[in-house]
């Protein structure tokens, strides 16, 4: 693992010197980046250089190096959704890529169209402001990026879902949806027997916070999060949120094999009024034999990199 990470790494790194550090150039959106398997956070790619083995190749293959592809484009033709059920493993359709959302969330992405949309309160613009990305109206040099989930800091809620929103299972009990992401290899609990804790009852701020779901119908769950960690961006170009942040999202069965999702974001102090990064985004599910590959920031591994990629830009000679 470690050899393949290296080497990975060395090209990423030598495509580098090709480059300024003040280059705004960003990789493709599925390039497989070391350290995080391919999920690149705010350090965005000076160039994209050729894999090891073939790697990057646009062949969509599960953990276990098999070709997958969603059900619906086996040529199988979808039933009628199942009554209040979303278990089964999901990717974006009709591409497996189309949740990478390196420059923002399909529907809010940062550029400057859509930061003048942007309901920001004084205290949000500011605080959007001091965050230094790698992407988006706020890119930076590397050195001066400073995203938390470059250092390995959890991705957080909702940013694990408005950024490389690759494959998720999920599993249903009779109080529980579990939520099984592969970006960052970890998971979500949303309960479906209880209601949201009252502000006084949450004593701690979680990274993914609590999350509760109802049935607004016989195929659409509604799931409210409160109680999230104040040091994580919504996205990856950096938007911020408040204790008050409260993410709502809609999942909705439209048919056996394909799902909708949007999301809402509602924070007063952060935002003037709620704002949606993804309206309808739709999942795709895939046979039930598809592994979900890993994506996990280790700290070595990125420590490694970032000085490789830091010894190759400080060497780079600079643009004229």
């Amino acid at each position: 693992m470690r050899r393949h990470f290296v080497a990975s790494a060395i090209a990423i790194a030598a495509a580098a010197l090709t480059f300024s550090a003040g280059t705004h150039a960003q990789a493709p959106a599925g390039a497989q980046g070391p350290g995080r398997g391919g999920q690149g956070g705010g350090r965005r790619g000076a160039a994209a250089a050729p894999a090891p083995n073939g790697q990057n190749e646009n062949i969509h293959v599960d953990g276990w190096n098999r070709k997958q592809e969603p059900l619906e484009a086996t040529g199988k033709k979808p039933g009628p959704g199942p009554v209040h059920d979303l278990s089964g493993i999901w990717e974006p359709v009709p591409r497996y890529r189309d949740g990478v959302f390196a420059s923002g969330p399909r529907d809010m992405p940062s550029d400057a169209a859509h930061e003048a949309q942007m309901p920001y309160t004084p205290m949000g613009k500011q605080a959007m402001a001091s965050h230094k990305t790698g992407f988006g109206v706020n890119i930076a040099p590397i050195a001066e990026i400073n995203d938390p989930f470059d250092n390995c800091d959890p991705i957080g809620f909702p940013r694990i879902i408005l950024f490389n929103l690759r494959a998720v299972q999920i599993v249903q009990t009779p109080k529980q949806v579990l939520m099984l992401y592969q970006n960052t290899r970890t998971f979500r609990t949303i309960w479906l027997d209880r209601e949201l804790p009252k502000p006084a009852e949450i004593t701690e701020p979680r990274w993914f916070g609590y999350s509760v779901g109802k049935w607004t119908d016989p195929t659409t769950l509604v799931v409210t999060t409160t109680g999230l960690d104040e040091s994580t961006w919504i996205d990856n170009v950096g938007r911020p949120h408040s204790d008050q942040l409260v993410v709502e999202e809609t999942y909705h069965r439209v048919d056996q094999f394909n799902m909708d999702l949007t999301v809402k974001i509602t924070d007063p102090v952060m935002y003037t009024q709620p704002w949606y990064p993804l309206k309808n985004f739709r999942l795709g599910m895939n046979a039930d034999d598809f592994d979900i590959r890993e994506m996990i920031c280790a700290v070595s591994q990125q420590a490694l990199f970032n000085q490789l990629l830091k010894n190759t830009t400080d060497s780079a000679p600079e643009k004229k």
